[in-house]
């Protein structure tokens, strides 16, 4: 089924229309990182939370988070091109560029038949809304991480949840990243899925001064070796 282009067709059309809905935002305060937070669907005031943070390209980087999809399951003649939520790391380009760490669940039922669960898919990307590497369960929970290798450009992305875990190296900007987003539901019907429990995991870049210290340090501890010896 997966292969059949009329699916492929249709996916490519839901995810268009998850992309262009318009959605209103809201910031999440650090203190409410851990909470799960409900959001509606894309016609509702706010379907866009946004974790702000700074992560320059030289720097360390680990988030996880934490997305409960709605339990949305179509049924016969009801639209299944649609999306329970996605979510991705805004850059310091402006606030939707680039595709960084990308993790979408869709959902390609095609007009007519009945539900099933290959209908639904997690999609993990660099370039575009992201490649195919496996099924979501409707209302399960599921854990990401995600991992910036800065030497080479590249984020290790692992979904896990609802009984399976997916995994996929993609391409990394190499752009200052300002924080974490959020979209919920495209389809009024989906109600509302729930984000939160994230983590930012950092090392700060030490300043010149810092560097400057470690090497008169460093001197120090070789002039005191060298008396001993002497």
């Amino acid at each position: 089924m997966k292969n059949n282009p009329l699916i492929r067709f249709a996916v490519l059309a839901g995810l268009a229309v998850s992309g262009s809905a318009i959605a209103d935002s809201t910031m999440v305060p650090a203190a409410d990182w851990g909470s799960m937070i409900s959001v509606p669907s894309s016609s509702a005031v706010l379907n866009e939370l946004i974790y702000e943070f700074t992560v320059t390209p030289d720097q360390p980087l680990t988030i996880s988070s934490t997305f409960t999809a709605s339990g949305y399951q179509p049924g016969p003649y009801q639209p299944g091109f649609v999306s329970p939520g996605w979510f991705y790391v805004r850059q310091i380009c402006s606030p939707d560029c680039g595709a960084d760490g990308n993790v979408v669940f869709d959902m390609g039922k095609r007009y007519g038949w009945d539900f099933k669960l290959s209908d639904t898919m997690i999609l993990i990307g660099d370039v575009g809304r992201g490649t195919e590497v496996g099924d979501y369960v409707p209302g399960a929970t599921y854990t990401t991480t995600m991992t910036w290798n800065r030497a080479e450009n590249t984020i290790d992305i692992m979904v896990a949840g609802g009984g399976g875990s997916f995994s996929r190296t993609v391409a990394s900007s190499g752009r200052t990243i300002t924080g974490l987003v959020f979209r919920g539901p495209n389809y009024d019907q989906m109600g509302a899925s729930a984000f939160g429990q994230v983590s930012v995991m950092t090392q700060p870049i030490p300043e010149p001064q810092v560097y400057a210290l470690l090497l008169a340090g460093l001197g120090l501890i070789g002039v005191i070796a060298r008396r001993r010896r002497a």
